[in-house]
């Protein structure tokens, strides 16, 4: 469902992603865990485009949302003006009988993608390709983020407008449901985790424990494919983190696909069918609870887990 490959994110000098590659299917619970600042919230936001990676691709459901990486394609690498010069100037390899051209081609991509040639040097081709996929994707690539639910840290729900108006703004919006239908189904939503009574006030008469459900619920209200939860529970009080924790249980055992940035360890554990660990910005180790959490292998793993267990 969502395909990672080779991503880098930058935010000027300072490299947050590098290299990052991971492919979440459906029905998976993905936990990802690790040290602040390791880069798990900045993957998160890259599989939705709420942040724009700097190189490599998302996929979603087979269809590219990011502009693609020419390294990761081997025809376009070959199409470039770079790869035909210096395949021309290396060609007396072949006809010398040193190797073969195929043998020449490999030698000639490793050294583009090592010296990192169609970025430095051919940066007006980059851009023509980034044009193309927008002319290619660019009416569907907000479609395929449609089926993304994604819920934040401090739940971001519209303070001028009421609970219902903030479940029903964006399937109206969007002409998925008309208005009688969305507002039935947002009550449908509210009636289930039990704050059914919440429907006309604002935002900032509840407490931190019930705007995260809230915010759980619009995510839901768009029927998304899979979720995205980016540390839900850390702008709780303690007392109120029970009861969107148990939330997010249900929707597993319910089959949503879910990947979650957390430092709930114990909800990990108990919870996720793989976690990643991420530090300064590489997916370190990954696995199913038991064995990241029974029997880490990386040494920097070990380390996170000795203090936060």
């Amino acid at each position: 469902m969502i395909d990672v490959r080779n991503l880098y994110k930058n935010f000027g000098k300072v490299k947050v992603l590098k290299a990052v590659s991971v492919q979440i299917e459906k029905g998976e619970k993905v936990a990802i865990i690790g040290p602040s600042g390791s880069g798990k919230s900045t993957l998160l936001r890259c599989m939705n485009l709420l942040e724009e990676p700097t190189y490599g691709e998302v996929w979603i459901n087979g269809r590219l949302i990011t502009p693609p990486d020419p390294y990761l394609h081997r025809d376009i690498i070959m199409s470039s003006k770079t790869f035909k010069r210096i395949f021309a100037l290396r060609k007396s390899d072949v006809e010398q009988g040193y190797m073969t051209e195929d043998e020449l081609t490999a030698a000639v991509i490793a050294e583009i993608k090592q010296r990192d040639y169609l970025r430095r040097h051919e940066g007006g081709t980059y851009k023509k390709l980034m044009k193309q996929v927008v002319r290619d994707y660019g009416e569907n690539v907000n479609k395929v983020r449609r089926g993304i639910g994604m819920v934040f840290q401090h739940f971001n729900l519209f303070n001028n407008k009421t609970v219902l108006q903030n479940l029903t703004l964006a399937p109206t919006l969007l002409g998925l449901k008309n208005k009688e239908a969305a507002e039935a189904y947002a009550m449908k939503m509210l009636r289930r985790i039990g704050l059914e009574d919440k429907a006309h006030v604002y935002p900032s008469t509840l407490s931190g424990g019930q705007k995260q459900r809230i915010a759980i619920v619009r995510a839901l209200c768009m029927n998304p494919e899979y979720m995205l939860f980016d540390e839900p529970t850390s702008a709780l009080d303690p007392e109120m983190v029970g009861e969107v924790l148990q939330l997010m249980k249900e929707l597993a055992d319910e089959g949503m696909t879910m990947v979650i940035v957390t430092h709930e360890m114990g909800f990990a554990r108990e919870v996720a069918t793989r976690v990643l660990f991420m530090d300064d910005g590489r997916i370190k180790e990954q696995g199913p609870p038991s064995e990241i959490f029974g029997n880490p292998k990386d040494p920097r793993l070990k380390d996170f887990l000795s203090k936060v267990l």
